[in-house]
């Protein structure tokens, strides 16, 4: 039976959690706070789940967490980086605990449970022994929009360590990244202004939750693939600039 460490679980990791735990995987799902979505999966699919809560802007906490899950599961297989704080930071207010709030869970968490998960992984049979799949955004490396400074330089970071970590940890351990477009709808934006948005989009609809878990899928199968970022955007990369 696979394992999986997967960081975020509120939305599209969610969709993730449950397609994995269908397929007999067991996962450790790391969450901050809002702890719903571990219960629900918890009430499916019973102890092949486990919750861990951590705070993602610690470095410590991805040994931790790390720790935890290989108690709890016997290793890990698979690492899954979803988690990514999305919030406005108009550059002439921008302040330096606001490029922590988005740097930190979304880079340097990566890179700090990338690190300690990786002897774990050289402990698995077979040529390739893990699998790293991150989640970055489509717009990182094309036409990044105003406003949201410090998440763009946070997820571009989190490009960079993909390629970074790809190279340091080959042969055996494979790193990916999928780059989205608009997926699942945020609570707090308003229905119209998430239809521009889709309508921006040369498909005129939002990403398919379930092209994300088929890619997903693939990537924790893929063997002769390392340090790609695939981008699934419904071809808004395409479309121009945006603001």
């Amino acid at each position: 039976m696979k394992r999986a460490l997967i960081t975020g679980v509120r939305r599209i990791g969610y969709h993730i959690s449950r397609s994995l735990l269908e397929s007999g995987w067991r996962v450790g799902v790391v969450y901050k706070g809002f702890r719903e979505p571990v219960e629900k999966l918890r009430e499916e699919f019973g102890n092949r789940v486990v919750g861990l809560a951590a705070d993602l802007s610690l470095w410590e906490e991805g040994k931790r967490v790390v720790e935890e899950v290989v108690s709890l599961l016997g290793g890990v297989d698979a690492f899954l980086h979803l988690s990514s704080p999305y919030e406005a930071t108009p550059l002439e207010l921008l302040r330096e605990e606001q490029v922590d709030l988005h740097f930190k869970p979304i880079a340097q968490a990566f890179l700090a449970i990338g690190k300690e998960v990786y002897p774990y992984m050289l402990q698995n049979s077979g040529s390739v022994k893990g699998r790293f799949v991150a989640f970055g955004d489509w717009a990182t490396n094309t036409t990044p929009y105003r406003n949201y400074s410090a998440y763009f330089i946070a997820k571009g970071a989190l490009h960079t360590a993909v390629k970074v970590l790809a190279k340091e940890l080959a042969p055996h351990v494979l790193v990916n990244a999928i780059a989205l477009g608009p997926t699942l709808k945020p609570p707090d934006i308003p229905e119209n202004k998430w239809q521009e948005y889709i309508n921006k989009t040369p498909l005129k609809r939002p990403v398919s939750i379930q092209d994300v878990v088929k890619l997903t899928h693939y990537l924790l199968e893929v063997e002769s693939m390392t340090g790609e970022i695939i981008t699934l955007d419904s071809g808004r990369h395409v479309a121009g600039e945006c603001t």
